[in-house]
């Protein structure tokens, strides 16, 4: 019941925002009583906590291993194609998760700093250490917080932006193969942007002498 309670809770902080949300109804619609969720949660604030931390335990253990010292022997820009890639499909198996980050990042405060201090900083030591194994004119030209940012707007923009999302799609519903097919491009696009800058050819034609 603890689990499915949770289930419920993400959801709804996902579809109606943290304001939005009333424990009260949430009890009603899960079939328990409202001093139920009291009693193990005290308060919406700590049902939010528990029900993110339920969603994302998983990925928050997998999020280091993305980048591990076995693969900086690989073709850097593979590593780092792969561990993007692998770090937007770990939040596309949780989209109630990419919905309440944007729009908390949105409206920034507390509950944001509780999601970046858990959650979000680990991701960006993920990009700090992609970005680490660079190459220096790599590192000379990114800017590792706009890094950052486009990141996290790419990840949730099938969710923030559902409506438009879903117009692009033909008005269907995404569905699994979807997910995985925008953070695979997603990390495609990436790793072609952090790729060592490659100067044109001069073709000018050389004056006569």
């Amino acid at each position: 019941m603890r689990r499915a309670l949770l289930d419920a809770a993400l959801g709804a902080f996902a579809a109606r925002g943290y304001d939005g949300t009333s424990v009260r109804d949430l009890a009603r619609r899960v079939g328990v009583s409202h001093n139920l969720v009291h009693h193990h949660w005290g308060s919406k604030r700590a049902l939010w906590e528990a029900a993110i931390g339920q969603a994302l335990a998983s990925s928050r253990r997998e999020l280091p291993a993305l980048v591990e010292p076995s693969a900086r022997g690989r073709d850097w820009a593979v590593a780092n194609r792969e561990g993007i890639a692998g770090a937007l499909r770990l939040f596309a198996r949780q989209p109630a998760i990419a919905k309440i980050m944007a729009d908390e990042s949105a409206r920034g405060g507390e509950r944001l700093d509780f999601l970046y201090e858990r959650y979000i900083a680990p991701f960006a030591l993920l990009l700090e250490r992609l970005l680490a194994g660079a190459p220096a004119d790599v590192k000379r030209r990114i800017d590792a917080r706009a890094a950052l940012l486009f990141l996290f707007a790419g990840m949730t923009a099938p969710f923030a932006l559902g409506g438009l999302a879903a117009k692009l799609d033909g008005s269907r519903e995404i569905t699994e193969d979807d997910l995985q097919r925008f953070a695979a491009t997603v990390g495609e696009i990436v790793a072609h942007g952090l790729s060592p800058a490659h100067r044109p050819r001069d073709h000018a034609p050389k004056g006569r002498s």
